[in-house]
């Protein structure tokens, strides 16, 4: 029997997680041999360097999906600057999302648990908002780029997404920084447990 196939999705979108997806998500870093911790990546040019992040969905229909970030740490242009700023927020907000500090939290135990290496956000599980961004053309003109996942926003604690999340334990070989993670937020309930990444997204 003859199947219609003209809604089927182009296939670099098939393994995509849906624009808007709300999921927990976990940070699998890519050493690169420079920079803090030997953990970033230069670029080419030698113009800056990044942090090369896994993003692992652990929840919900897309669990085990994952897509790549650069983020940009080190830059020597004021573009580059800038936009190392933007992601210094990100991390900021991860860490809320991860360690449940509500905005504006001026506490000594807030203040702690914003205290983070680049080391301490391998492993990091905290919820996302996840978008999809369409390929962009290639050089050369030869057709664009696949489209991809990218984190179109961090859920933090205040959003009526956000959920209470368990943090995998450190790992003993890996030189813990010795900056103990702060217990899940009071605001767990039997009716929404916190969530742990299972080992395989670890």
């Amino acid at each position: 029997m003859p199947h219609d196939y003209s809604t089927a999705p182009p296939p670099d979108e098939v393994n995509l997680s849906p624009d808007g997806t709300i999921a927990t998500v976990v940070v699998n870093i890519r050493p690169g041999g420079v920079g803090e911790d030997q953990l970033l990546k230069r670029s080419q040019n030698g113009e800056c360097e990044l942090l090369e992040c896994d993003i692992v969905v652990v929840d919900g229909p897309n669990a085990r999906k994952k897509f790549r970030e650069y983020q940009l740490i080190v830059g020597t242009t004021p573009e580059q600057k800038n936009m190392a700023e933007v992601y210094r927020a990100r991390r900021k907000e991860m860490l809320q999302s991860a360690r449940g500090i509500k905005d504006g939290d001026q506490s000594p135990q807030a203040r702690a648990a914003y205290m983070a290496d680049l080391k301490d956000f391998d492993g990091l599980t905290f919820v996302a908002k996840i978008g999809v961004e369409k390929g962009q053309p290639r050089k050369g003109g030869t057709g664009n780029y696949p489209s991809k996942n990218v984190i179109a926003a961090v859920i933090k604690p205040g959003a009526a997404e956000w959920h209470p999340v368990t943090q995998a334990p450190p790992f003993d070989g890996g030189g813990n920084s010795g900056v103990a993670a702060p217990s899940a937020s009071p605001e767990a309930s039997p009716g929404n447990p916190p969530i742990t990444a299972p080992d395989w997204a670890r």
